[in-house]
């Protein structure tokens, strides 16, 4: 007896370009899984290196070093710059909106604009790509800020700098350095660190948010753990507020 083969039916997920979907067609019609099996694998395996890259990133500008070449970055309100290499990384607030000087006169207004390439800047506003200018053709891009959303930007780098108490949102600058305690916690993939200014904040932030079945995070050391993505490293201190008797 012949076993009968399941067919794949791969042209619902797929993007519908002719020519690939001409090939899934053919290995539809064959009845021959193994290829699309093995697309899928080198996909995941490709995702999954993709990811490691991005932690190694994160981790490389927790350390104020630039993800690029290493080299030690420098720390602007909305803006980190590695004067090395020239690599940054520019906040843009919601509200908003950019404008693109053109050569010949023209300007476009957008809310964001992307380097799309080698040699192009994307436009976008609503969501959408409303102009892809060359940047030969470009004098410069001016980026207006609300005032609005400058002072909660502004708010927001002041929290991320010196910290605020993650129960009771108080202002950590005004903590003494070593009465700062630490928790490395998971809700879901990914561990973040919550700051508290005192034991009564941090014992009301775990009576809110107790251990969960399948882990303790609490209890168990993050660096022997391997349930979540890891974020910090728990062995030291990553940022200059955080004590390096860190609970984990």
């Amino acid at each position: 007896m012949f076993k009968r083969k399941r067919r794949v039916d791969a042209s619902t997920d797929f993007p519908s370009d002719g020519q690939l979907q001409v090939e899934l067609d053919e290995l539809t019609a064959t009845s021959d899984s193994r290829e699309l099996t093995r697309a899928d694998t080198e996909v995941r395996e490709a995702v999954q290196r993709a990811a490691k890259t991005d932690i190694r990133k994160i981790k490389l500008l927790e350390q104020g070093r630039c993800p690029d070449c290493q080299g030690r970055t420098e720390n602007f309100h909305f803006t980190v710059v590695c004067p090395a290499c020239g690599w940054f990384r520019r906040t843009t607030p919601e509200g908003g909106r950019s404008v693109v000087y053109l050569e010949t006169g023209e300007t476009i207004e957008c809310d964001k604009v992307f380097r799309g390439g080698q040699d192009e800047l994307l436009c976008m506003r609503d969501g959408i790509v409303i102009s892809q200018v060359m940047r030969s053709h470009v004098r410069k891009v001016d980026h207006h800020w609300e005032p609005e959303a400058l002072q909660k930007a502004k708010a927001h780098a002041h929290r991320t700098r010196h910290g605020v108490c993650s129960w009771c949102e108080k202002d950590l600058e005004q903590v003494a350095y070593d009465a700062v305690l630490v928790d490395y916690v998971a809700f879901g993939a990914w561990q973040d660190r919550y700051m508290f200014c005192s034991d009564r904040c941090q014992d009301s932030f775990r009576r809110q948010f107790p251990p969960r079945v399948h882990r303790n995070c609490y209890e168990v050391d993050c660096n022997s753990c391997e349930l979540c993505i890891k974020r910090f490293d728990t062995s030291h201190a990553s940022p200059p507020r955080v004590p390096s008797l860190a609970r984990g």
